[in-house]
């Protein structure tokens, strides 16, 4: 290829799910804001750019359009409005989602999950982490808190991933939708006995909560949250568990899950952290231009639709130096966007830490010599949603 720009025109969706670093990285050096036809955003790269793109709402908002999130949601949430209806949005969330009372409460309800899923494998020497593991936790925690005990783990696993399938969908792909639409009418039906009773006996779960802070008459307010749960159940419930396994991958590959499993509850916020920046769970803020605006050394016209890129800034060499694609426990800490940047960092943050620390270090006080399956080693694969697709791993039972 002549330029960068034709070599962006020939990238595919397979590739940027199969591994999109490459891809960044190229950016980053020779093409920080470029277009890739593909997905139809302008992606941007570089972590001051992202930094910018995600936070100057004045000039690059959230109103992306066509946005494959408002299909998916049934309407406009909390990742696609800017201002006052957002901040009202987060207001409903923060109450349930607040340091103190997530440290509080958190613990009693994500710990007795942990323990009863390591139960089921302690004695057995093997275990496949992602589905046996780190997605039950996620989806069972969070189904706890938001008031939605009643809903089995499968369910609540199969609806993150079908929500997923439309999140990602900027190609249009008819089959995609199939899985995404029908998803989205299961969690409607199913969900609506459980926001009435909510409604008219409410406790402290956080559907409850947003009932209460939302306006207006019931099926109002329904109208008004229903969408921002989906997001919650489709990044809340995926973020945390795809999170940790990627930890436990990067422990692994990098030789430090030594070091952890011999003080776990000394390093496990580190390993955290640093599972976060490497692999971002969620490596997409989209934003489309309001104003005509200069970023990355292109004139973005009004309506380009961006990709910030959070999972591109999070290995950038100019912020992370010269081994920012390994993993490193050791990393000198600073903060990393694995969570977001600007206005719409992610509420249920705090709850997500805790629920991979206690996840994370369970596992390794839990389980002795844990290494990775040299027959099946661990298979990452997306680049809006990036995570292990299996983890298994081997210790002596």
């Amino acid at each position: 290829m002549n330029t960068v720009e034709e070599w962006a025109s020939c990238i595919t969706v397979e590739q940027l799910d199969d591994d999109p670093y490459p891809i960044y990285a190229r950016m980053r050096h020779e093409a920080p804001v470029c277009f890739v036809p593909a997905v139809g955003l302008w992606f941007v790269t570089r972590w001051a750019d992202v930094d910018f793109a995600a936070s100057n709402v004045d000039l690059i908002d959230s109103s992306v359009t066509p946005s494959p999130l408002n299909r998916v949601m049934g309407g406009p949430s909390i990742l696609v409005l800017d201002g006052e209806p957002q901040k009202k949005l987060r207001a409903m969330l923060d109450p349930s989602l607040r340091p103190r009372v997530v440290e509080a409460t958190s613990p009693d309800l994500v710990s007795p999950i942990v323990e009863r899923l390591l139960d089921t494998i302690a004695d057995r020497g093997e275990a496949e982490l992602m589905s046996e593991y780190f997605e039950p936790i996620s989806v069972l925690s969070l189904g706890s808190m938001l008031g939605l005990a009643e809903i089995d783990g499968d369910t609540l696993r199969r609806w993150f991933h079908g929500l997923a399938q439309g999140a990602i969908n900027f190609e249009d792909d008819p089959a995609r939708w199939e899985v995404a639409d029908a998803t989205g009418e299961e969690i409607d039906r199913t969900l609506m006995p459980i926001l009435e009773r909510l409604w008219k006996t409410p406790d402290s779960c956080t559907i409850a909560t947003m009932l209460q802070h939302a306006e207006g008459s019931f099926d109002e307010r329904v109208a008004v949250i229903l969408p921002t749960l989906k997001v919650i159940l489709l990044g809340g419930m995926q973020e945390p568990g795809h999170a940790a396994g990627t930890t436990v991958a990067g422990l692994l590959e990098s030789g430090h899950a030594a070091a952890v499993a011999a003080d776990p509850a000394g390093l496990v916020r580190d390993a955290i952290e640093e599972g976060l920046r490497w692999v971002a769970p969620i490596g997409t803020q989209t934003r489309r231009v309001k104003v005509e605006t200069e970023l990355g050394g292109v004139r973005l016209p009004v309506g380009a639709n961006l990709g910030a890129l959070v999972s591109s800034a999070n290995r950038d060499e100019e912020v992370w130096g010269p081994t920012a694609n390994a993993f490193d426990l050791y990393r000198p800490k600073r903060n990393h966007g694995a969570f977001g940047f600007g206005p719409h960092f992610c509420s249920g943050h705090h709850f997500s830490r805790v629920q991979m620390r206690i996840a994370v270090q369970q596992l390794f006080e839990r389980i002795p010599g844990l290494q990775s399956d040299p027959e099946r080693p661990p298979r990452f694969n997306g680049w809006e949603f990036r995570a292990p697709q299996h983890l298994h791993v081997q210790w002596k039972a």
